[in-house]
């Protein structure tokens, strides 16, 4: 009796909970017909590629490096380029800063949309050789402190160093009452950084040091921002508390969906309705493995994951559901254990094109494909201000009094 044929995703599953792991990936033996693949392994152990199996879906009317090096490869007009600036947890690691997601837009502006902004995000910004004035709109999906503590970064840091065009434009969820909304939020963040500001009188423009709000009802499905043939659709999800959301973008024809933090949510299969090029969904590792590699006590991580996050599995469904051209799972403690059983569990459902996301791992979406890479960086760069648009004259400000008896003479 001839048995029926393995798809690529099905050798993986079958070998995956066996297969030993070796320098160049985990190497997968699919026995039954004798033919071997491997899954990258992590950027942190020396990876360079993109952690699927299908780095490539559809047919790409341009040929793409295998890796993805900042400032020698122009975005074509009508083109997304979905980079993720953190893939990781409310502890930000050196291989994994928290979550965030940066989309650079094809359009005549090269608008440059980034959602969430966690610890670490901006250092791997910077790597990407983009103009620091060029990123002022910032989509929040939940007020998480791992999904928004770069912003005091974005507002008072760079605004030293190039940004300095105007404000930080800001777009988040109401809550069940003012204080748990994106306004109060960003409200006390300007009070944070009143020294900063005040400090910074004079020298820099004092107009991009303020945050421009637009809060909307979270428990709505709606368009929050439509410019430059850009729209951006808000649906609310599930997590932990009311106030949590997701996000849809579409651009020329080309779409992109976002779960922020979320259990399966009914809310985002409908927002995705008529096609999506890349759904990236948050998928948290079984809560055994979750509290073996975290610390987390077994009860703890257990409730994390059943309140307030995805199975592997439950990502599975959605994506069962929604039918994406490309899946991206984002949120994940990545290790070498993790991984395996996050594809393994997520393949007994689904066996769509995914990929497991790092931070940097770089999606170029088009009409004709989707290609998943990992951006070739370097560590350490100076930003990159771009061209502003507004003119400003610094002004020297006027010391205190009592500097004149404490500063020492140098001459």
């Amino acid at each position: 009796m001839t048995r029926p044929k393995l798809t690529t995703f099905r050798k993986l599953l079958l070998a995956l909970c066996v297969a030993p792991m070796i320098t160049a990936g985990y190497l997968l033996n699919a026995s039954e017909n004798s033919q071997s693949v491997s899954l990258p392994v992590p950027a942190v152990a020396g990876g360079t590629k993109a952690i699927t199996l299908t780095p490539v879906v559809g047919a790409p009317r341009r040929q793409y490096a295998e890796m993805f090096i900042p400032g020698e490869e122009k975005l074509e007009d009508g083109e997304m380029r979905v980079t993720v600036l953190g893939s990781g947890n409310p502890w930000v690691t050196r291989a994994q800063a928290s979550g965030s997601v940066l989309v650079e837009v094809g359009n005549a502006e090269r608008d440059l949309l980034v959602f969430d902004l966690g610890s670490g995000a901006l250092a791997n910004y910077a790597s990407l050789k983009l103009p620091v004035n060029k990123l002022n709109k910032v989509f929040l999906s939940h007020l998480h402190a791992d999904h928004t503590s770069d912003l005091l970064t974005l507002v008072g840091s760079y605004a030293k160093v190039g940004r300095a065009d105007g404000p930080i434009y800001l777009w988040g969820p109401s809550g069940t009452e003012p204080r748990l909304g994106t306004r109060h939020f960003a409200a006390a963040v300007e009070e944070a950084l009143a020294w900063d500001t005040e400090a910074s009188s004079g020298p820099i423009n004092p107009d991009s040091m303020k945050i421009v709000v637009s809060e909307f009802d979270f428990s709505k499905t709606q368009v929050v921002y439509e410019k430059n043939g850009v729209k951006v659709t808000a649906f609310p999800v599930v997590h932990t508390l009311s106030g949590a959301v997701g996000y849809r973008l579409d651009f020329a024809g080309l779409s992109f969906v976002f779960s922020g933090d979320a259990r399966p949510s009914w809310p985002l299969v409908r927002a995705s309705e008529g096609g999506v090029d890349l759904l990236i969904h948050e998928c948290f590792p079984p809560a055994a493995m979750l509290a073996a590699e975290s610390g987390l006590s077994i009860e703890r991580a257990t409730i994390a994951l059943n309140a307030a996050h995805t199975s592997p599995k439950a990502a599975g469904k959605v994506f069962k559901l929604v039918k994406p051209r490309m899946a991206g799972l984002w949120h994940t403690l990545l290790s070498p254990q993790v991984i395996p059983m996050v594809f393994s569990e997520l393949g007994a459902v689904y066996d769509g094109p995914v990929v497991q996301t790092q931070d940097l791992t770089v999606f170029n979406i088009t009409k004709e494909a989707v290609v998943a890479r990992q951006a070739k960086v370097s560590d350490q760069l100076p930003p990159s201000p771009g061209v502003p648009s507004v003119g400003y004259t610094p002004v020297q400000p006027t010391p205190p009094a009592w500097w004149a008896e404490a500063i020492i003479p140098v001459h």
